[in-house]
């Protein structure tokens, strides 16, 4: 590798890192806004008693959204560049634990007593995703995101009613992934 080759393949993990960056900004309010209005949903169909079957927003909006997310990242991986650096591996490795944790999460907590713990757990592992997504990302908003998740979390863990941990959740996603998801696509369009 000559001088010349070296200088473009570091701007080419330099762009790739950027883009990485605008991506992630998607996923991150996408789903902020798909828990955020199955949380809502949830809330005031449990409140108002508007039909029993109240978790309906979460049981049609999730598997759509991961249909779409599948949909999305099928497309980007054919636009993707060969070239991975740190940050992009890194943040591969932490979004698959954090949705196998997920999964588990979901559909193990739903039997028995531990489903009362259910949504300040969610909130716990949404922490440590946007904490190690900030810092690997170097972008504090995540990092503030994953404080205010813990803090709804331990909240949640002290009362555990279903209204609150509703409400609280809801916060926690439009603190964690709403507001630093916008904020990362505003960045990025003023870096281009």
């Amino acid at each position: 590798m000559n001088e010349k080759d070296a200088i473009l393949l570091i701007e080419e993990m330099i762009s790739k890192t950027k883009n990485d960056i605008k991506e992630n900004g998607f996923y991150y309010y996408f789903w902020g806004w798909l828990v955020f209005i199955s949380a809502v949903s949830n809330f005031l169909i449990l409140h108002f008693n508007w039909f029993e079957f109240h978790s309906l927003p979460w049981a049609v909006l999730m598997p759509l959204g991961g249909i779409a997310t599948a949909f999305f990242s099928k497309k980007e991986k054919k636009e993707e560049s060969k070239v991975q650096t740190y940050v992009s591996q890194s943040m591969k490795y932490a979004l698959r634990a954090y949705a196998v944790s997920l999964f588990i999460i979901c559909f193990s907590m739903s039997f028995g007593e531990q489903w009362k713990a259910f949504y300040p757990t969610i909130m716990m592992i949404y922490a440590i995703w946007l904490y190690v997504s900030g810092g690997l990302l170097n972008f504090k908003p995540l990092i503030w995101g994953a404080y205010s998740n813990w803090l709804l979390a331990a909240i949640g863990y002290m009362w555990p009613n279903t209204e609150l941990h509703l409400v609280l959740i809801s916060t926690g996603v439009l603190a964690g992934f709403i507001i630093p998801g916008h904020w990362l696509k505003y960045r990025e369009s003023k870096r281009v």
